[in-house]
């Protein structure tokens, strides 16, 4: 009897497909249709009969059609892994710690089970587990067993410490993803996942070259070939409405761009105003920022409390709990942008504070992430 095929010699025999294969107008219809695949549960009497009187036919015909299915089905699972639900979800496998998840506003709950190894040059790199919605991708990589364990401040200190050296990301149809965020050398935040592979699911393959000891600070690096697989669906991201601009006596904001998922929040705004042209002077006044040869001076006390007062975001939960951010920038221009990513709970409403201009009721702004 003949054995059926594996996901891993599916995934191989896809893999070993010319590099000239291209996914046409055609398939990507196709692609854009499989999550509205409907299987008939049951039929009526008269369509039952009907097909009764259409079974004669030949069986050469018969197998044709069902080897035909299933090639279908088996190029569907590998380029559409939301059709198959193949997630890896391998339990009793070590995954990455509470602490080094919540570094990046996740809980077990929130990532898929991964497990897959690979060894070169005498080091073993697993990728134990991922993420990903509409706002980026992340992955957990652990080498020779470590740094995935414990709080991720004590990682790189000790003989051992190896960490992410030169690799890239690519999915099933050839779209690469770059490093993007705060990350660790053990858990990078990519850019989201990209059309097809945000609609229909992706195959990722990160291909790593290089590993870095990281205790040695940079004279340890450890060339390679290492190659891991993973299977991500991505959970949806919403664009939400904008609240109304504020403005104070010391500064106006307005709202320009606000994204959301189950567990990120990306905001966008701009800051106009005598506080901001009072930061700018100061500025000035330090000499460059830019070049290295002539560093500026350390920022004034008045400049500190500037920031404090009018530029520094923060956001908070129903119940008026600050959310961790992630990170935030101000580019002092005519007007400032700013822009900060938050690590949310999940769904519900929170309230934007930038500074401490946006305390009193009437100016308090609050969004709903659904």
């Amino acid at each position: 009897m003949t054995q059926p095929a594996t996901a891993e010699e599916i995934d191989e025999r896809m893999r070993s497909l010319g590099e000239s294969l291209t996914v046409g107008p055609d398939d990507s219809r196709a692609l854009g249709r499989i999550i509205e695949l409907r299987i008939p549960t049951s039929s009526k009497p008269a369509e039952h009969a009907r097909a009764s009187r259409r079974r004669v036919v030949r069986v050469g015909a018969v197998a044709m059609a069902v080897a035909f299915v299933l090639l279908a089905n088996v190029v569907t699972a590998y380029y559409a892994p939301t059709y198959s639900r193949a997630l890896a979800d391998a339990p009793g496998i070590g995954g990455p710690s509470s602490k080094i998840l919540a570094a990046f506003g996740l809980n077990p709950s929130d990532v898929a089970s991964i497990n897959d190894t690979a060894t070169s040059s005498g080091h073993t790199l697993r990728l134990a587990a991922g993420y990903a919605d509409g706002l980026r991708t992340v992955l957990f990589v652990s080498i020779d067993g470590k740094g995935l364990e414990g709080n991720p401040k004590g990682f790189g200190m000790n003989p051992g410490d190896y960490g992410l050296g030169n690799f890239t990301l690519s999915d099933q149809f050839g779209r690469t993803y770059v490093p993007s965020g705060v990350g660790s050398p053990n858990s990078i935040p990519f850019t989201p996942l990209t059309w097809p592979a945000s609609k229909v699911g992706a195959r990722l393959t990160l291909q790593v070259t290089s590993i870095d000891a990281i205790w040695l600070r940079g004279a340890g690096e450890v060339q390679g070939d290492w190659t891991l697989h993973a299977t991500l669906v991505a959970e949806p991201a919403h664009t939400l409405a904008l609240p109304a601009a504020v403005h104070t006596a010391q500064a106006g904001y307005t709202f320009i761009s606000i994204r959301s998922s189950a567990t990120t929040l990306i905001i966008r705004w701009t800051v106009d105003g005598p506080a901001l042209d009072r930061v700018n002077e100061l500025w000035a006044a330090a000499g460059s920022r830019t070049d290295p040869m002539f560093p500026p001076a350390p920022p004034t006390a008045e400049e500190q409390q500037l920031r404090r007062d009018y530029f520094w975001p923060l956001v908070f939960d129903a119940s008026g709990r600050q959310v961790q951010l992630s990170m935030w920038g101000i580019t002092f221009t005519k007007p400032a942008t700013g822009e900060m990513t938050a690590f949310i709970p999940g769904p519900g409403r929170y309230r934007i504070q930038l500074g401490g201009a946006l305390t009193a009721d009437d100016m308090q702004r609050w969004i709903v992430v659904p």
